[in-house]
């Protein structure tokens, strides 16, 4: 009897606990930022039907042991993010939950709160006591190894619609990897860009150096999406006055007088390795500033900043953007200093509306190998004469995916995964090339035919008054014929003049580094058009039969020119450009006429030989680098030029001897918080008696396409002057 009611016992008691243990499983969630996916720590969670409640710990997770059949509802809070309700019905054990809070607008209103103690005023005041301390810019110096890391993802993309445009069909593949689950709404990985580089900081005297030592590129590789990254390479310090964002400085919540633009409280105090943190809101006290709204976890005896995010909501005052997100994450690296370990940089750009393709930028970098108040960082830096210097490895392309997966700071994603796989597979695909080619073509106006490029088509036919109906074709070499030459020419045929017009150029880049150097010769009979810079749009352009300015007289100039010029590089953002030139101009309409002038000396009429020679200061001038040419994305210094010009007589039959003299400083300051100012300011003279060919002509505008440097009120030929400043 004993024996069988052990055998009773044992089993009751096996079968109730198997049954216990059958009714009850573990569910696991993370809570995240929707727009970063960085983890938020101590976030409310709770089931609004059972009750049960926990909150996130310090990396986002939490947990419930629940019955088997569970349906409730799971209610997600924390402060500065929108309640999220989210149904949830477990059947299955250990299943993972992904809850992502999206960021809550600013609700303007005005509150009137009497309290004896302004916590979070009280931890701010501290926090700013000890930013200079903190900021690693004060630092002597530092050093790390970067990894960043750019994707760019289109959302609002119809899959199915694309899968079936008959452009589209053969690349259908594509839009297989369209990811559903990450977003609130799905988006199509496109683009992704890596790099890795050592980064050098010095204090006294201040100095950048970064050796870019690899990149990896994966897409479409155009000047636009260079743009885009340059846009995105943003360097956020949060302890400095202002942090920019797209080239627009908005107000810190660490500013000296940040209280008069921020609310700021201390809603919850956490310990996180026996160290206890405050949880730091910030939020703007006026809609439309240009101010951050956001969070960070402090710690209470250094208040030192662990975590922080900052975000700019709708209402930010920034063009075609609809959200922005900046995370950053810091590390103890001795028992005074936490230093930057992660930094995010989220933007979402909507260019046509709300429903219109959108753009995700999402940068990332790490920091590894930190290390701060290192001896040997004067002794690297201390033949460095610029105050930033930045320099490429020869193989700086040329490292394997096998390679990647070593120097990565960490793992790629899945999508990030999905786009390599894909733009591998595009990328040999025919049809894809073609496609490509096709669509440089459209939007740059050039294509490559073998080792010669034809374009741009735009200038293919136009129609003036004098010409009648114009056709140009143009044709020029590429990289593939000559790495460092390039020669360019074209013929134009008019239906009214009847006559053949053109030009042939030959462009010599003699040195790239370490100062670029080039010559240029070139010879042109043509119509005066006045374009003298890149990005200008010219009366030789089809476009301009749309927007050309109605009942304006237009004047017809044709002039010869025989010109030679070497322009080089001195370092320091000193360059020389020393012009030969032999001109010989035609008044044609509306003009004075050519036997309008009579010359004493010898020569012939409206004929000069010039020699000219430049000066300019551009003091940390950026460019965009392209096979032969490069366009210039400005400098944060003043940029000065100076212009020496002396004409002879009888050289080649030129008629006229005078001396002019021009020079000009223009800036972009930025008033922060408040915009930019742009100025210009300019002045010249010429010595000496001239037709007014020579003249000056202060640049109008005969179309309705704005210039920035000329006088889009004034028609041209309007004014002419020996003398002028502005």
């Amino acid at each position: 009897m004993k024996i069988h009611f052990t055998y009773i016992l044992f089993f009751s008691c096996l079968f109730f606990s198997n049954k216990t243990i059958a009714q009850t499983f573990i569910c696991k969630g993370i809570v995240q930022d929707a727009h970063t996916k960085e983890p938020i720590l101590f976030a409310s969670v709770y089931f609004s039907k059972s009750g049960i409640g926990t909150s996130t710990d310090s990396a986002g997770n939490f947990s419930f042991t629940l019955d088997q059949h569970f349906t409730d509802t799971l209610v997600v809070s924390y402060v500065g993010y929108e309640l999220n309700k989210t149904p949830v019905n477990f059947k299955d054990s250990n299943q993972l939950v992904r809850v992502q809070l999206q960021r809550e607008e600013s609700v303007f209103q005005e509150a009137v709160v009497k309290i004896k103690f302004n916590k979070g005023l009280y931890l701010w005041k501290k926090i700013l006591s000890k930013k200079n301390q903190y900021n690693r810019y004060n630092l002597p110096n530092f050093k790390y190894e970067a990894y960043n890391k750019l994707e760019i993802d289109i959302k609002n993309f119809n899959a199915q619609k694309a899968k079936r445009n008959v452009f589209l069909k053969p690349f259908a593949f594509v839009f297989d990897n369209i990811d559903s689950t990450s977003e609130k709404e799905p988006f199509l990985p496109a683009y992704l860009v890596e790099s890795l580089s050592d980064y050098v900081f010095q204090l006294n005297p201040k100095r950048y150096y970064e050796n870019i030592k690899a990149i990896n590129t994966k897409g479409f590789k155009n000047e636009s999406i260079s743009k885009l990254l340059g846009v995105l390479n943003q360097n956020v310090s949060i302890y400095s006055d202002y942090v920019n964002v797209m080239d627009k400085d908005y107000i810190s919540p660490f500013k000296d007088n940040a209280d008069n633009y921020y609310h700021f409280s201390v809603p919850d105090t956490q310990i996180i390795n026996g160290k206890k943190l405050f949880h730091f809101v910030f939020t703007p006290k006026r809609p439309g500033q240009n101010t951050f709204q956001g969070d960070a976890w402090v710690f209470a005896q250094t208040y030192q900043i662990q975590k922080i995010s900052l975000y700019l909501g709708k209402d930010a005052n920034i063009n075609y953007i609809d959200r922005i997100s900046v995370f950053q994450e810091f590390i103890p690296i001795n028992d005074s200093i936490y230093f930057l370990n992660r930094d995010k940089f989220f933007a979402d750009f909507k260019v046509l509306g709300k429903h219109s393709l959108t753009l995700i930028g999402r940068k990332t970098t790490s920091y590894k190998n930190i290390s701060i108040n290192n001896d040997s960082i004067p002794a690297l830096l201390k033949n460095q004469t610029d105050i930033e210097t930045i320099k490429t490895n020869s193989n700086i392309n040329n490292f394997s995916d096998e390679d990647w997966d070593k120097l990565r700071h960490d793992t790629l994603s899945t999508n990030e995964k999905k786009i390599y796989a894909t733009t591998n597979k595009l990328l040999q695909m025919p049809k894809f090339q073609n496609f490509q080619k096709n669509l440089g073509f459209l939007a740059t106006g050039y294509r490559k035919i073998g080792k010669f490029e034809i374009g741009p088509w735009f200038n293919w036919v136009s129609n003036n008054s004098w010409e009648g109906t114009r056709f140009r074709f143009d044709l020029g070499t590429n990289n593939k014929l000559f790495k460092n030459v390039y020669l360019h020419a074209y013929a134009a045929y008019g239906t009214l003049d009847k006559r053949i017009k053109g030009k042939a150029e030959a462009f010599w880049i003699v040195a790239r580094s370490p100062h670029r150097t080039r010559l240029h010769l070139s010879y042109i009979d043509d119509i005066e058009l006045s374009i003298a810079k890149i990005g200008e749009i010219s009366e030789d352009n089809i476009f301009t039969l749309a927007i050309r300015k109605p009942n304006t007289s237009s004047k017809f100039l044709n002039f010869k020119d025989l010109s030679f010029e070497v322009k080089s590089e001195l370092g320091k953002g000193f360059s020389t450009e020393f012009f030969l030139s032999h001109r010989e101009y035609t008044p044609l309409k509306n003009l004075p006429l050519k036997n309008s002038y009579t010359v004493t000396n010898g020569g012939e009429p409206l004929n000069s030989f010039e020699a000219a020679l430049r000066f300019r200061y551009a003091y940390l001038e950026k460019f965009i680098e392209g096979d032969l040419y490069r366009i210039s994305l400005g400098t944060t210094y003043p940029v000065v030029e100076l212009t020496l010009a002396k004409a002879f007589p009888s050289v080649l039959q030129s008629a006229y001897s005078y001396s002019k003299v021009s020079a000009s400083v223009q800036e972009h300051i930025k008033i922060s918080p408040y915009g930019t100012i742009s100025y210009k300011v300019y002045g010249g003279k010429i010595f000496g008696t001239v037709p007014f060919t020579f003249l000056e002509n202060h640049r109008g505008n005969n179309v309705y396409y704005y210039n920035p440097s000329a006088y889009n009120l004034m028609n041209r030929f309007e004014y002419l002057s020996d003398q002028y400043g502005g």
